[in-house]
């Protein structure tokens, strides 16, 4: 049902997105750094949920003490007008850090759910902004309406992200339940004369993919599938010791796989690697 509400907004999903795209190119260095920020590459994970939890339990306190406030209990005005604040002011980072994220969503139904979260959420938060003021102004009986009304579109919204999150697995580590093949020892995966240097390569490990990237002596090897939308990284491109997905960019420390730009939040697996005569052999995994 999500998902056919939200496909006739395709255009706008897709358009956001590009603009997005565009902004953060314009800004170069310093919007990619900026990116890493909100999207949560130096926390381990992405930044966005962080502030919607604020919003989702400020705006449940604030709730809260409205209608405390209305059986009479007390008079929490000045507390409920403080949370509010609270509130709206992290809602403003979840939608700027919604966004960043947004830039990088897979086309299709993916998009369409997430670009329908995020409007939602964006009113709701509008309405608790129209709050907030109308409580500033004295307007108590506007405000506590229009606070109950944004709590219930922000709960709205909540429940779409959980979907999001749930159904598509949105943000979240695509190697978490595939952390790769293990070798205990180290077992020949290709030829050496097949590792090219300086070529992203892609070579099996059992069932289990990984790129190796020859520099030299050296022989680094990472699993292959992008954890943050599982990306193809054999496809992507080297930049000195670092290797970048072909789909959204992030880029790993070939070494031990470390994130070294978002929009990935996760490192990438790595493995011990070495040329043994002929062959490449491989050993580990050293990280998870």
């Amino acid at each position: 049902m999500l998902e056919r509400w939200a496909r006739p907004w395709a255009r706008l999903w897709n358009g956001t997105a590009g603009l997005m795209d565009a902004v953060y190119r314009r800004l170069g260095r310093p919007g990619k750094l900026l990116q890493d920020f909100l999207n949560g590459s130096w926390l381990g994970h992405s930044l966005h949920p962080v502030a919607v939890d604020v919003v989702v339990g400020g705006s449940t306190a604030a709730v809260l003490l409205q209608v405390l406030s209305w059986q009479g209990v007390a008079d929490l005005r000045v507390a409920t007008l403080w949370v509010l604040a609270l509130t709206w002011l992290a809602g403003l980072l979840a939608i700027v850090t919604g966004l960043t994220d947004f830039k990088d969503t897979a086309i299709g139904d993916e998009r369409h759910v997430v670009g329908l979260h995020g409007l939602i959420n964006i009113l709701g938060t509008a309405v608790l902004i129209g709050a907030f003021l109308a409580l500033l102004g004295g307007a108590d009986l506007l405000a506590g309406l229009l606070l109950v009304g944004g709590f219930g579109v922000l709960s709205i919204g909540a429940f779409i992200g959980g979907h999001v999150v749930f159904k598509y697995g949105y943000m979240v580590n695509h190697n978490a339940f595939s952390s790769g093949k293990k070798a205990k020892d180290y077992a020949p995966i290709l030829p050496a004369a097949d590792l090219s240097e300086a070529t992203p390569t892609k070579a099996m490990l059992g069932t289990t993919a990984l790129v190796l990237v020859r520099r030299g002596d050296l022989v680094f090897a990472l699993k292959e599938t992008c954890s943050h939308a599982g990306g193809p990284l054999s496809q992507g491109t080297l930049d000195d010791y670092t290797i970048v997905c072909p789909w959204h960019a992030s880029a790993f420390r070939l070494s031990d796989g470390a994130v070294r730009h978002g929009p990935a939040a996760t490192r990438q697996v790595a493995y011990r690697a070495r040329i043994n005569g002929d062959q490449v052999e491989v050993q580990g995994p050293i990280t998870g």
